[in-house]
């Protein structure tokens, strides 16, 4: 495994534990099963029931314990929250509260099909040609307003579920990662994909292409027409899913095996205020989301097909785990974050016949390898952001978790020596900003008038790395924004 930034060595909070929190095999467990979090309505106009299972540890008599939402892959089109149960059960042991969620899957299927995927060798494989590129970004762009509706949902019950509303965390696997990532980077308007935006109708499928999607596990297949075929304007990055006062946002995200569409480097989601730790998990030669820059399935779809059509022609093209991790790198103020990926030989084209066998002897080398193993190194890069908690005020457990004040926004977070503090609005008078660390001591203070727009602070580089609080103290009141400092 390769760490890109050591996760805050000097961190005072550790001193006061044998070992780092919520790394730790040590509770059992219980599950609410089927609790109904919201509706939506799907890509063919049908109103959809949305559940979650939740995960609840046994005995560990905390009131403020992290959680993790999950969220399953399967193209956009398959699987259910059950398929989490692994991660969800590793993590609820470890002390979190973990969500595993449904969301609305399914797009619209291309209108002809000459020939199609051989379904001796790719069971309902006929449900993966795509109308177009589009299509994809609308459905991850879907899930992801169904999860933030499903964090707000959850925000609100903390004092049922005995959760820190502060301490929000997000992991997906394969298209799931997709959707995990597009709710943890997601936070500004002008971030929205342009197919999220209103399209022209999908047309209509020929009869060789199935239009399947599975709700609840369970295969759904429709011949949508007329209305269903519409393609309007998704909405905004939130959805209107549980509106209810609390916001969407997490502290860590997790991608097993995932990725993000192209537009993602283009409008900046990693470089937005408050972008979480990233946590990038993948196999190299992955056959089914890229390691790299490429379509999904491609290799399997243009390789490993029996002379069938192609599935992955009108796939949008993505930044799997590896690009992510390059990019980031790139980044002269990167957010925090660490890989795991484990190197495996790529497929050979020359060697087709051979290497198909190999891929499929190998599910395609897209899945958890050794799962304990992952959910401890995730656990272990989490640690020292839930702990960072404990340095903050009480956790939210009220109806309503208040705004920042002024539209206040602060970038880079983890930030190095400058940090950057945005408001849609000047508060009145004189301010005084102070920046404490994690014993409550203040080690840097300025009193000046903030204005609307940029204001740049200056902070010595050499503070040692760990958490901070930047408190603004004005004539209307205090509030306090959480730093990390790499």
């Amino acid at each position: 495994m390769r760490v890109l930034f050591l996760l805050f060595s000097t961190l005072l909070t550790f001193s006061t534990f044998a070992q780092a929190p919520y790394t730790q095999k040590q509770f059992g467990w219980r599950i609410e099963k089927d609790l109904e979090y919201g509706t939506s309505v799907n890509y063919a106009g049908t109103n959809t029931p949305l559940t979650l299972d939740l995960y609840k540890p046994v005995g560990d008599d905390n009131l403020h314990r992290p959680l993790i939402v999950l969220v399953h892959g399967g193209a956009w089109l398959t699987g259910c929250k059950e398929h989490e149960a692994w991660l969800a059960e590793e993590m609820v042991q470890r002390g979190y509260v973990v969500a595993s969620v449904n969301y609305r899957k399914g797009w619209h299927k291309d209108d002809f099909v000459g020939n199609p995927i051989n379904p001796a060798t790719f069971p309902g494989g006929n449900c993966l040609y795509a109308t177009d590129s589009s299509e994809l970004i609308r459905a991850i762009y879907r899930g992801q307003q169904d999860v933030k509706g499903a964090i707000r949902w959850l925000k609100a019950r903390a004092l049922q579920d005995s959760t820190c509303n502060h301490s929000v965390f997000i992991s997906g696997s394969s298209a799931g990662a997709f959707v995990a990532l597009a709710v943890a980077l997601l936070d500004r308007p002008e971030e929205k994909p342009d197919a999220c935006y209103g399209l022209s109708a999908a047309p209509q499928p020929a009869g060789n292409v199935s239009n399947c999607f599975d709700y609840n596990c369970i295969t759904q297949t429709i011949n949508p027409g007329g209305s269903a075929l519409q393609r309007p304007d998704l909405g905004s990055i939130d959805g209107d899913m549980n509106q209810n006062g609390f916001n969407a946002e997490v502290l860590g995200v997790a991608s097993f095996f995932g990725g993000v569409p192209y537009e993602a480097l283009t409008k900046s989601w990693f470089q937005g205020p408050d972008t979480p730790a990233i946590y990038l998990y993948h196999q190299t030669c992955d056959g089914i989301v890229p390691f790299g820059y490429q379509q999904p399935m491609q290799t399997i779809s243009a390789n490993c097909n029996l002379g069938f059509t192609p599935w992955h022609s009108n796939y949008l093209h993505i930044f799997g785990n590896g690009a992510i991790a390059a990019y980031l790198q790139s980044l002269p103020d990167a957010p925090l974050f660490q890989t795991d990926f484990l190197e495996c030989p790529p497929f050979n084209p020359a060697l087709a016949l051979f290497e198909c066998i190999r891929y499929n002897d190998n599910g395609s080398y897209h899945y958890p390898h050794q799962p304990a193993a992952r959910a401890q190194k995730l656990a272990e890069f989490f640690s020292p952001v839930v702990a960072g908690q404990l340095n903050m005020p009480a956790c939210i457990v009220g109806n309503q978790e208040p705004a920042r004040p002024w539209g206040l926004r602060v970038s880079p977070n983890p930030f190095q020596g400058e940090l950057t503090v945005w408001l849609a609005e000047a508060p009145s008078g004189n301010s005084v900003l102070s920046l404490i660390d994690v014993s409550g001591k203040v080690i840097w203070m300025e009193t000046r008038a903030l204005q609307a727009g940029e204001n740049r602070l200056q902070f010595n580089r050499l503070l040692p790395g760990g958490f901070y609080t930047l408190q603004i103290n004005t004539e209307a009141g205090v509030t306090a924004v959480k730093l990390i400092k790499n």
